[in-house]
């Protein structure tokens, strides 16, 4: 039987905690920082960068994606084919 996924919603704090847990960060703008200090583009739409609000850090990785159902179906797919 398939295993049923979860998808847990975090409210914006939430989402800020742990995000500098694994030291991103935010700037004034709402905008999500790599640790470099470099705002992270939108993986949905390169021109844009990720927000706080979109943002969807992928549990076992460190990988951090738009929160869009396009984002997140291409991550299962490619952990699945990995």
């Amino acid at each position: 039987m398939p295993q049923n996924i979860e998808f847990e919603e975090l409210t914006k704090n939430e989402r800020i905690l742990l995000l500098r847990a694994y030291d991103y960060d935010i700037d004034g703008e709402g905008y999500v920082l790599a640790p470099s200090g470099n705002r992270i583009p939108s993986q949905e739409e390169p021109e844009k960068f990720l927000r706080v609000e979109d943002a969807a850090l992928m549990p076992g990785s460190l990988k951090l994606i738009d929160g869009t159902p396009t984002s997140i179906s291409r991550f299962i797919r490619e952990e699945l084919e990995g």
